[in-house]
């Protein structure tokens, strides 16, 4: 089987991994993956033809390497360009945004409660961050001097795909999260069972009842 390595641990930064853990994961690799590894657009790693009884020891050797957090394709497992820290083109942060949304959602519990939802990242408009794809995208813009984030739903990169619909104006730093907590909120009280995914209640339900519950003062 083909094991997802998430390289998104809760409240550092996705996508990262030192030296120590790239040469664990090689040691892995080569005691039961047949010396292979792969990288995914996810920014996480990819070990294939694992050995299904061999998936206790490789999840040991993994959480001995600081490598065992058990997110992919949960909440926390967030794609997230480098932002304005570290690029010349992005007009706002991207890795304190995605690292604040890690820490409010980090209950493990919590985020098997939610389910498969994809929430990708851009600090500007080349999309670095795929976030017109994401089930939640959020988009870094600069306003006078000031970082904003705008927030998109419903988008998909799956054989479904669409572009995430812009719900409104956008948030600032300090509001962004508290954003996003609200349109989890909002999918969980609406959604038809727990079986019913983001974006499937997303597109049965449409953009307004996230936007009234984002905007209150406009939906009143």
């Amino acid at each position: 089987m083909a094991l997802t390595v998430s390289l998104k641990p809760i409240g550092l930064v996705p996508g990262d991994a030192s030296s120590e853990q790239m040469d664990a994961i090689a040691d892995i690799a080569e005691r039961w993956s047949f010396d292979e590894i792969r990288v995914s657009h996810e920014q996480n790693l990819v070990l294939p033809h694992v050995k299904l009884d061999d998936l206790p020891l490789v999840f040991a050797e993994l959480r001995r390497a600081g490598l065992g957090t058990s997110n992919a394709g949960l909440v926390t497992d967030i794609i997230a360009c480098p932002g304005l820290d570290y690029c010349a083109l992005a007009n706002a942060r991207s890795i304190p945004i995605a690292q604040r949304i890690s820490e409010r959602f980090a209950d493990p519990d919590r985020q098997r409660e939610i389910g498969d939802l994809k929430l990708k990242i851009s600090g500007c408009i080349n999309a670095c961050g795929h976030h017109h794809v994401g089930h939640i995208g959020i988009l870094g813009v600069e306003r006078k001097g000031e970082e904003f984030y705008q927030i998109t739903l419903g988008g998909s990169g799956d054989e479904t795909c669409s572009i995430g619909a812009i719900v409104g104006k956008g948030f600032s730093s300090a509001e962004i999260v508290d954003a996003v907590e609200t349109v989890v909120n909002t999918y969980l009280a609406l959604r038809q069972g727990s079986q019913e995914t983001f974006l499937e209640a997303f597109r049965r339900l449409g953009e307004v009842p996230f936007r009234d519950a984002l905007y209150p003062a406009e939906a009143a």
